[in-house]
């Protein structure tokens, strides 16, 4: 256990389950990318946060130091926190995607729409 001037501890536990959690996270999007199921801007997200997941597991006094410095209790809250709002950021641009393809989608099934009404109306015009 690695211990910070207040006498908390990150545990050697944690520091495993970072470590596997970002292994298994780097395993599986190598998987996804080799399967063209990922695109750059994803890949370089999730890379990010496994080398933060990383950074964090390998070197405990990263926690120690910003929980100190922003008056977080425990290091591994401030960990959670870090996590969480990554996550909220992730959340964030996530949701400005899903609203951007939502456009292109309704102005895509208007066109559509507008096409198949000028070619029944074109192909009524014919028949007459």
């Amino acid at each position: 256990m690695v211990k910070n001037k207040r006498g908390l501890t990150m545990s050697l536990t944690l520091q495993i389950i970072l470590i596997c959690v970002s292994f298994i996270t780097l395993l599986y999007m190598c998987f996804k990318i080799r399967k063209s199921q990922m695109n750059i801007e994803d890949t370089l997200f999730w890379a990010l946060f496994t080398a933060w997941l990383l950074l964090i597991a390998i070197f405990p006094q990263i926690p120690y130091f910003f929980s100190e410095v922003i008056g977080i209790e425990s290091p591994v809250n401030f960990l959670f926190l870090s996590i969480i709002f990554i996550v909220f950021i992730k959340l964030f641009y996530m949701t400005i995607k899903i609203s951007k393809l939502e456009n292109k989608i309704k102005q895509l099934a208007q066109y559509i729409a507008l096409t198949e009404t000028d070619l029944k109306n074109n192909h009524k015009g014919n028949k007459s």
